[in-house]
């Protein structure tokens, strides 16, 4: 079977757009942004004795999904990668996620005679203390960056309570654990129990079984999103920051001089560094880093004290600020544990942020010398501040509080806008043309001045006319839909590089089109319309061509008029007589005379005909066409041709004669 040209077209066509739908609806699934996940766990069996020693133990089973008590999972965009440790390692490619243990109802409606919750008379947890008793259950959290120093970040208790502060959604991981790459392990510990036997006079006889649930993995920011510097010492590097010493429970708000008495005297808990920037200015006494496409500015903790053993001296520590509170940021009393991390975010609104708070920072940081991503930022002001307290037992027991704090903004370098037909969503390029219109986009850019002019071009009389209808600032996601010439500015006010200018030409009338596609002025296109071009409908200018005419045919040459041109022409000549002869009355053959007269009449008209085809010259030669000219000159052949028949005629007479 044949298939014509424009059937296998259109079977081709069809093959690759579905080929296309399926391709789209594959990725629609590999790349689903968001998904939650279990996490597989370990469940640890202690028999009566409640007191959750996970690290020296062995435990029972793994568990898959959930167990009689409940299910833990994650949910994020979150991408598997090889693991860290031996346990379940995740990339994050965008936001944080989202850790939940969903309480199951196993336990809950069971009767008596089955196992039940029961309330777990212990405070501790794998050896630490939870401050409350487990009760009905507990959900613990803990952190570490290195899979083997634990700190305990959250803790609930009594959790199957009704009136419980627990939530099944009970932690969000943050940006400083994520840049950093962070193990993750979530302790579910509880008691259940079940009568054996009821007695009347007596308590019933019951028996006890201790669980804890252990879910341990692993989350690290995708490479995309833990920027462009390796550690602290990558350049261009600024330190920041010097230690205060604030007094003692004033909400680190006072600044004392270290002095040599003072237990922090000549040494620094730690440095804390700025870098992944371009380039470096300054704002009044405020840092200003500029960043370029692809940089990522990074904040850097270096620890260089054990925290238990403060330069070298082990009676010199981090204490515990269990109500610890911060004036400046407006923090109320809470426990800010050993070392509070605070970090202010200011828009570009100028709208102050809630300060970010990560408590017991300096016990997270526990690998001493060791560089500690604190977080990548964007555009926008920053203040940071680390309060710490610090507690000697030399002598009389004494604590004091100190701060490290600073500030500094982040700003684009660049000077780009970028326009965007506001119909198709597709970039606009420095002189491009839309029918739609198109709207700024900033790109994030927040501290850019961006003025706008729009001029109108229409008719004046023949030639266009250019008017300013107006000239302001713009700012980021202004749409401009009218017919118009704009053109928009950019200037960023912490470099010192030119402005940047670009125009977009909105409309589809001819003169928009011309300007757009010849990138000529108002002024160039009307001095190509003086000098005769013409402006089309589509845009283009042209001048009219004149066509070059066919020659016209040589007239024919018949026998009547064509004479032997080797033949000379003998103009006639009236012979001589004397007077006597000329008196004489002689009559002349009628004949003769008839063929004189004949004569003198063709040299009349041979004159004639000669000054007739002169005035024509004369005429066409004045006027300039050329196709008169061309005509003119064909004449002139067939007069000449003419004229030499009615010499030769004449010629010829004379002969007979």
């Amino acid at each position: 079977m044949k298939i014509s040209g424009k059937k296998l077209v259109v079977i081709l066509t069809t093959i690759i757009l579905m080929t296309t739908d399926i391709i789209s609806f594959k990725c629609d699934i590999v790349y689903a942004k968001e998904s939650k996940i279990s996490i597989d766990g370990s469940l640890y069996f202690f028999g009566e004795d409640p007191e959750y020693n996970i690290d020296t133990s062995n435990p029972k089973s793994t568990i898959k999904n959930q167990t009689k008590f409940g299910s833990f999972s994650v949910t994020g965009n979150l991408k598997p990668i090889e693991s860290k440790n031996n346990v379940p390692s995740y990339e994050v490619t965008s936001g944080n996620v989202q850790l939940s243990y969903e309480l199951g109802s196993v336990y809950d409606t069971a009767d008596e005679f089955s196992w039940h919750y029961a309330y777990a008379p212990t405070k501790k947890v794998n050896g630490e203390s939870l401050g409350k008793d487990i009760d009905s259950g507990a959900v613990v959290l803990q952190t570490s960056f290195d899979g083997k120093n634990w700190v305990t970040d959250l803790a609930f208790t009594d959790v199957t309570y009704e009136d419980s502060e627990y939530v099944s959604d009970f932690y969000k991981t943050s940006n400083i654990q994520q840049v950093n790459g962070c193990y993750y392990r979530v302790i579910v510990a509880y008691m259940v129990e079940k009568v054996t036997k009821k007695n009347k006079l007596w308590f019933d006889d019951s028996v006890w079984e201790n669980y804890a649930e252990v879910y341990t993995f692993y989350l690290v920011n995708d490479s995309e999103n833990t920027g462009n510097t390796t550690s602290a010492a990558t350049t261009p590097r600024k330190e920041m920051g010097e230690k205060v010493n604030t007094g003692k429970d004033n909400g680190y708000s006072g600044k004392l001089a270290i002095t040599s008495d003072d237990p922090h005297y000549g040494w620094d808990i730690g440095t804390f560094t700025v870098n992944g920037y371009t380039r470096e200015t300054v704002d009044g006494d405020v840092p200003v880093f500029l960043k370029n496409v692809g940089d990522k500015v990074t904040l850097w903790f270096t620890l260089k004290q054990d925290i238990k053993c403060l330069n070298g001296n082990s009676k010199l520590y981090i204490n515990e600020d269990k109500d610890g509170e911060d004036q400046h940021f407006e923090i109320s009393k809470t426990n800010l544990r050993h070392g509070a991390l605070i970090i202010q975010y200011t828009d570009y609104e100028n709208v102050v942020h809630k300060p970010v708070i990560y408590t017991d920072y300096l016990a997270a940081n526990t690998r001493t010398n060791a560089d500690t991503k604190v977080e990548l930022f964007e555009e926008g002001d920053y203040e940071v501040a680390l309060d710490y307290e610090i507690k000697n037992t030399e002598g009389i027991n004494s604590v004091s509080d100190y701060k490290i704090s600073f500030k500094f903004k982040i700003r684009n370098g660049n000077s780009m806008v970028y326009p965007f037909d506001v119909e198709s969503g597709k970039e606009l390029s420095d002189g491009a043309i839309t029918s739609n219109g198109f709207k700024l986009d900033m790109a994030k850019s927040r501290y850019l001045t961006i003025d706008v002019e729009r001029a109108v071009v229409g008719l004046d009389g023949e030639l266009y006319k250019r008017d300013v209808r107006f000239s302001r600032p713009a700012k980021d996601g202004d749409e401009y839909t009218d017919e118009g010439v704009y053109t928009f500015t950019v200037k960023n006010l912490y470099t010192d590089s030119a402005p940047m200018t670009k125009t977009i030409y909105v409309g589809d009338s001819p003169i928009m089109k011309a300007m757009a596609s010849t990138k000529k002025s108002v002024e160039e296109i009307n001095e190509l319309l003086s000098e005769g071009a013409i402006l089309d409908m589509d845009g283009t200018i042209s001048f009219p061509v004149i066509e070059e005419p066919e020659p016209e045919p040589e007239p024919e040459v018949t026998s009547e008029t064509s004479v032997d041109k080797s033949e000379e022409v003998v103009p006639f000549e009236p012979k001589a007589v004397d007077e006597e002869q000329a008196t004489k009355t002689v009559p002349e053959p009628e004949e003769n005379n008839t063929e004189m007269n004949l004569g003198g009449n063709v040299l009349v008209i041979a004159m004639g005909a000669v000054i007739v085809v002169l005035l024509l010259a004369l005429v066409i030669v004045l006027s300039g066409n050329k196709k008169k000219q061309k005509k003119l000159e064909a004449q002139l052949r067939a007069s000449d041709e003419t004229k030499k028949e009615i010499e030769n005629d004449s010629q010829n007479n004379e002969e007979e004669n």
